[in-house]
């Protein structure tokens, strides 16, 4: 009976040294985030790689459908082009040719440019779209929610004091 009653002794002193350390690194741990930051990065390199994947890593997927499409354009666009200079400037049998862009006529420098162009400003576009939706995700994902009441802080240089009032509910 004795030997009872101290082993039930131990554990309650067990539990009530235990306790309190729970708690106390409970406290000490961040908090969990149901999802993880969308890194701008990331998403501008996604983006460069394909026109879209960026956007769709942020989870806008109407945005990114848009610029994926774009991309199937940007591409059929590139095929065109490298066929019309390869059927115009094609080599006669057995002949050997150099071709520079100073080769071409007119009409096909101002089409090679009219693409280079267009598709590296919308591929930059892609890129600052998609870094500027992960920026905007992590906002408004992880935004801190300022709660009504008294804050009190104190920095090294600084103390401040604080009352905050919510209006949206």
């Amino acid at each position: 009976m004795k030997r009872t009653a101290m082993v039930t002794v131990a554990i309650l002193v067990l539990v009530a040294l235990l306790v309190p350390c729970a708690g106390l690194a409970q406290e000490n741990t961040p908090p969990v985030r149901p999802y993880p930051e969308k890194d701008p990065f990331i998403a501008g390199l996604l983006s460069w790689l394909m026109m879209g994947t960026g956007q769709m890593y942020c989870r806008e997927y109407t945005k990114g459908s848009i610029f994926i499409a774009a991309d199937l354009v940007d591409k059929i666009a590139l095929i065109l082009l490298i066929s019309h200079i390869n059927s115009t400037y094609a080599p006669q049998s057995g002949e050997i040719i150099n071709i520079n862009f100073s080769s071409f006529d007119t009409g096909t420098q101002a089409l090679t440019l009219l693409y280079l162009v267009g598709s590296l400003s919308l591929r930059a576009y892609s890129v600052i779209d998609a870094m500027n939706s992960a920026k905007k995700y992590n906002e408004r994902i992880f935004a801190p929610r300022r709660q009504e009441g008294l804050d009190f802080s104190l920095g090294a240089d600084r103390v401040s004091v604080e009352y905050t009032i919510r209006f949206d509910k």
